[in-house]
C-alpha cells in the first residue's frame, strides 16, 4: 500500500506534473495513520512510501549511464535502485519517529526534519521534495517566507491536523489547501531591466565532444550572441566550450564582437595547478575575462569520485570527469558584477537544487544565472525536475533567474517562479526577455531556517499540549 501511494504521489512531478496528486497521496498517508503502528513497522512503512516515491521520481537517473552504455550502462540499475532505497531511509527514521511518540504532529516534524537532513548529509540531495511539485501554484509562494523545508514542514503539519478531527474547521483548511494547490500563479511579463539572453545551442552529450561536431555547436552559440536585437548580458551553458578555459581567448574576443557590447557568460573547463574545474566566465564587452567561477559544489560519482584513486584503478571514472580524481571544488560566494545589469549570483547545474546554500551570500545580486548541461538527463523529466529548482530558487529569494541549458529547458524565470520566457527541450536557439524586477528579500533569505525551527518547536509543544487533553 505505502509503495503504491509513494509511486503515485510522485506524479505531482514531471513529466507528468499533477501536484494535485501528490497533495492527495500525502493525504491518504496521513489518514492510514501510520504513527499507530510499531516502530518497526512504521519504519517499513517509511521505507517503502520512500522506495514508490524515488523510484519514480528518479526514473531520469538511469540517462547518465546511456550516454557511454559500454562503459558505464552496467551501473544504471544498481544507481537508481541503491539511491532510492538509500534516501527511503530517512522516511523510514521518520515514521520510526512518529511511531515512537505515537503522534502524527511528531510525524510531520520528523518528516521535515528528514528531509532537511538529507539536504546535507553525504554532500546532500534534496530533490523530489514533494514541495517542490507545487512550484507553479500558490502553495509554493509560501516558501518566501518558510523557505523549502519549513514550507515542507507546515505542508506535513496541515495534513495531521487533519487527521486529528473532522469538523468545519479541518474541512475548511483542507479546502483551503486544495485551492492553493490548485491555483496557478500568474508570471510577471512587466520587467523593465536590461535584455538578458539565454542562448541553448542543443549539444546532444553523445555528439558533444566530437571533433566534427563541435564546432557545429560553437558556431551556434556565437550566431545565437550575434542575433539582433541585441542583449546586454548574454549566457551559454555549461561547459559551452570542449577547450579548456586558459586556451579559449580567441573564442571570447569572438564572443564580444558578436555581442556588440553585451557581457557574456560562458561556460568551460579549467585546467590550473595540476587540477580540473568545472567553470563560468564572465567575459566583458572587450573580450576579456573579468572574472571566473568554479563550481563548489560537486556532483559525487558524477564530477569526482569519492576514494578516486582506488576507483581509477579499477576503470570506474565519475560520469562527467576526465579521470578518477575527477573536478576540483571552487569558492562558493562569488558575485559577479556586470555591466548593466548589476550583480550576478553564478550557479553551475547541480548548485541549484541546494536552497540552503544559494541563501548564504554576502551581498544581495540584482539576478541569478543558472548554466546548465541537463543534457545528461534524458527528454523525460529529469530536466523538466531541474527546472523546477530554479523556480523555487527565485520563490524564496524574491530574485529573477536566467537559466541557460545545453539541451533545454532554458527559461527566463520572474521573482516570483514563473516563466516569462523559455526555449523548449530539445531546440535550438535563444532566448531573450527584460530581466524581471526583484522583489525586497524575503523573510527565508534573511532568516534561512529560523520560520521552520519556530514552527517545529510550536507543533511539539502542541503535541505535548494536544496529549495533555487525549487529542492526539
Amino acid at each position: 500500500m505505502f509503495l503504491v501511494l509513494g509511486a503515485v504521489g510522485a506524479l505531482g512531478h514531471p513529466p507528468v506534473g499533477w501536484p494535485l496528486i501528490t497533495l492527495l497521496s500525502l493525504l491518504f498517508v496521513f489518514s492510514l495513520k501510520p504513527w499507530s503502528l510499531t516502530e518497526r513497522q512504521a519504519a517499513w512503512a517509511g521505507w517503502a512510501y520512500g522506495l514508490g516515491h524515488f523510484l519514480v521520481t528518479f526514473h531520469w537517473l538511469v540517462e547518465p549511464f546511456l550516454v557511454d552504455i559500454v562503459r558505464h550502462g552496467w551501473m544504471a540499475p544498481f544507481a537508481i535502485i541503491f539511491m532510492a532505497g538509500g534516501l527511503a531511509l530517512f522516511w523510514a527514521a521518520a515514521f520510526s519517529v512518529g511511531a515512537w511518540r505515537n503522534s502524527g504532529l511528531v510525524l510531520a516534524v520528523a518528516l521535515a526534519l528528514a528531509e532537511l537532513t538529507r539536504a546535507h548529509a553525504f554532500s546532500g540531495f534534496p530533490w523530489g521534495m514533494h514541495v517542490t511539485a507545487f512550484v507553479d501554484v500558490q502553495l509554493y509562494q509560501g516558501a518566501a517566507w518558510l523557505g523549502p523545508y519549513g514550507l515542507t514542514l507546515g505542508l506535513y503539519f496541515v495534513l495531521a491536523l487533519l487527521t486529528l478531527r473532522v469538523n468545519w474547521v479541518t474541512a475548511f483548511v483542507g479546502a483551503g489547501l486544495v485551492v492553493l494547490a490548485l491555483s496557478p500563479v500568474a508570471p510577471d511579463p512587466s520587467g523593465d531591466g536590461p535584455v538578458v539572453r539565454v542562448v541553448q545551442p542543443n549539444a546532444e552529450q553523445h555528439l558533444k565532444w566530437q571533433p566534427d561536431q563541435a564546432p557545429i555547436f560553437l558556431n551556434r552559440q556565437l550566431e545565437a550572441t550575434a542575433a539582433s536585437p541585441g542583449a546586454e548580458l548574454v549566457i551559454w551553458p555549461e561547459v559551452a566550450l570542449t577547450t579548456w578555459l586558459e586556451n579559449a581567448s580567441g573564442i571570447f574576443a569572438e564572443a564580444a564582437r558578436r555581442g556588440q557590447g553585451a557581457a557574456v557568460l560562458i561556460g568551460a573547463q579549467s585546467f590550473r595547478d595540476g587540477q580540473v574545474f568545472n567553470s563560468l566566465a564572465h567575459v566583458d564587452e572587450a573580450g576579456q575575462m573579468a572574472q571566473t567561477y568554479d563550481k563548489s559544489h560537486l556532483v559525487p560519482f558524477g564530477e569526482f569520485m569519492p576514494l578516486g584513486e582506488l576507483f581509477s584503478r579499477l576503470g570506474i571514472y565519475g560520469l562527467a570527469a576526465r579521470d578518477g580524481y575527477g573536478f576540483a571544488a571552487g569558492k562558493d560566494g562569488v558575485i559577479f558584477n556586470v555591466e548593466g545589469v548589476g550583480p550576478v549570483l553564478p550557479l553551475i547545474c547541480y548548485e541549484s537544487i541546494f536552497a540552503h546554500e544559494v541563501r548564504r551570500l554576502d551581498m544581495r545580486p540584482r539576478m541569478v544565472a543558472i548554466v546548465t548541461n541537463d543534457a545528461w538527463f534524458g527528454k523525460l523529466g529529469g530536466p523538466a525536475q531541474h527546472l523546477q529548482h530554479a523556480q523555487a530558487r527565485a520563490i524564496e529569494l524574491g530574485l529573477p533567474v536566467a537559466r541557460s541549458a545545453n539541451t533545454g529547458i532554458s527559461a527566463i524565470i520572474d521573482a516570483r517562479g514563473q516563466i516569462v520566457a523559455s526555449l523548449g527541450l530539445g531546440e535550438t536557439g535563444h532566448v531573450d526577455a527584460r530581466l524581471p524586477a526583484s522583489l525586497p528579500p524575503t523573510f527565508y533569505a534573511l532568516t534561512g531556517e529560523l520560520g521552520m525551527a519556530v514552527l517545529a518547536v510550536l507543533m511539539l509543544l502542541g503535541h505535548v499540549g494536544l496529549r495533555r487533553f487525549d487529542l492526539d
